[in-house]
This record gives C-alpha cells, sequence and structure tokens, in this order.
C-alpha cells in the first residue's frame, strides 16, 4: 500500500498539492487525471521518490520514503521521457538495461514486444521510431523487470485505438497476474474503462471520482 500523510509539495512560491491524505491500495489500477500543469507528474515523482514532499510523508509497505527507503520497491517506471540511445535499436537499448540490472532475459523482452505488436520495431534504430512506437518501448522497459509497483505517465500518449486496445489488455492482465499496484496519470476516455480507481487533482487536493477510498 502507498500512503499519503498530509503530503504538500511546493515548488518556489507554487503549491501544488496541500495536505494530501490518501491511501493507493496494492494490487489495484490506480489514475490520477487533472489538466496540464497540475502536477501529475510531480505526484507520480512523489510516489517513486524521484522528488520529496514539502511537507508530510509517504509510506510504502510500512516504509517511509526518503527516510527507510530512497525509492519505490521493485518498481517499474516511465516519467517523462527516458534516455534511449537514438543509434540503437530498441533491443540494443533494452539489452543494455537488462545487462545492467542483471535480471531480465532476452526471450523475456522478446514476449513483451509480442504481446504490444512490437517485436519487428526492435530491430529498428530508436531514432527513427515515432511517438507511439517510444511509448511500447517505455512499457516494456518498465515491465521487464516484473514490478510489484507499476508507475506510468500518460501510457496511452500516442497511441492509436487498436494499440491502446492491446496496452489495457496487456495492463489488465499483468495486475490481475501479478497483484501488481498500477499508479498511472492519464487524460483520456480510457481511465474510466481500465482504472479502479480515479484520482482528480482539484485545487491542490486530490478528488475521488471514482471507486472506493480507504482514507
Amino acid at each position: 500500500m502507498i500512503q499519503f500523510n498530509g503530503v504538500s509539495k511546493k515548488f518556489k512560491d507554487l503549491l501544488l498539492f496541500e495536505d494530501v491524505n490518501i491511501n493507493i491500495r496494492e494490487g489495484k489500477k490506480t489514475a490520477i487525471v487533472g489538466p496540464n500543469g497540475s502536477g501529475k507528474s510531480v505526484l507520480l515523482k512523489l510516489i517513486v521518490g524521484y522528488s520529496a514532499p514539502t511537507l508530510g510523508s509517504i509510506v510504502i509497505d510500512g516504509k517511509k520514503l526518503q527516510q527507510d527507503i530512497d525509492f519505490v520497491p521493485n518498481g517499474g517506471v516511465s516519467i517523462n521521457a527516458p534516455e534511449f540511445i537514438g543509434s540503437l535499436t530498441g533491443l540494443e537499448n533494452l539489452r543494455e538495461i537488462a545487462r545492467i540490472r542483471r535480471c531480465v532475459k532476452e526471450a523475456d523482452i522478446i514476449l513483451l514486444a509480442k504481446k504490444v505488436n512490437f517485436e519487428a520495431e526492435l530491430s529498428k534504430k530508436y531514432k527513427t521510431y515515432s511517438l507511439g512506437m517510444k511509448q511500447k518501448m517505455r512499457l516494456i522497459q518498465a515491465l521487464m523487470e516484473r514490478p510489484d509497483y507499476l508507475i506510468l505517465d500518460e501510457p496511452f500518449d500516442g497511441l492509436d485505438r487498436l494499440s491502446k486496445k492491446i496496452v489495457i489488455e496487456m495492463l489488465d492482465a499483468y495486475v490481475e497476474e501479478t497483484g501488481c499496484t498500477l499508479v498511472f496519470t492519464n487524460h483520456g476516455e480510457e481511465v474510466f474503462e481500465i482504472a479502479d480507481v480515479v484520482y482528480e487533482i482539484d485545487d491542490k487536493k486530490l478528488r475521488l471520482i471514482k471507486g472506493e477510498s480507504e482514507c
């Protein structure tokens, strides 16, 4: 479980969040929605540990971020644009990440690529990728270590209708199979199709607009 305890976040004179208290339940698909500039990506960075609250605390599985742990444990993360190398192919980029982490087999990468109709694109150089292709790469990278927490920033952006359907089905199946906790931001209608719980950023708070809260 991810617990927000009185979390506020401020950048200089800009207050993005004030006294946020929510519980994000394990094994659920939780979406964060809101207008551009409302702080959706910042909220994900707080969950991952890339940024620290100005006030309050975030507790994951009983351990306080920035104190007991530095980052979300066993997390698969895609926030903003990952630094893939343009001159390498998709597969070469993912191989490099797998080599560093030492816990991913190439067969696992290929299997994930097949699930999102991306196997043929793995042999192409990353610099030639469209936005939709880059999104699929980010998803494969986030999933290939079989995370317990999957944190995705706008995972459907740039995908056509068929690709969105494929990715939604893949995420549904992964959460169902593993009990993974999925937290993602989104601005499209598909958010209500995939998410169990939806929070809207409204006046520096998180307002529940779908599902049940444990607060």
